[in-house]
């Protein structure tokens, strides 16, 4: 996911494609909420101890997400300014 969170934020970047921060947002939350779904379907029945670590784990997942879509947001700044730079 990061390596095309990479590629696709810069050339996003360079075609000055805004949409791509709507298709990766929806790709993370989509994938923050499987996540958490599996997480507590493996968990099941047993609660207390295992529901600390169910939040903890969404919201690794949450933080993860928000860091990818800022640096998709720099990728995209810093490609976008060098394609306008060159003419392209």
């Amino acid at each position: 996911m990061i390596l095309a969170n990479i590629a696709g934020s810069l050339l996003a970047g360079l075609l000055h494609d805004g949409s791509w921060f709507l298709l990766l947002g929806g790709a993370q939350t989509l994938h923050l909420v499987l996540m958490d779904r599996a997480l507590r379907r493996q968990i099941g029945a047993r609660h207390w101890p295992s529901e600390g670590y169910a939040r903890f784990a969404f919201n690794t997942n949450l933080y993860f997400a928000f860091r990818q879509l800022l640096l998709a947001a720099v990728l995209f700044a810093g490609a976008g300014t060098l394609s306008g730079l060159f003419g392209a």
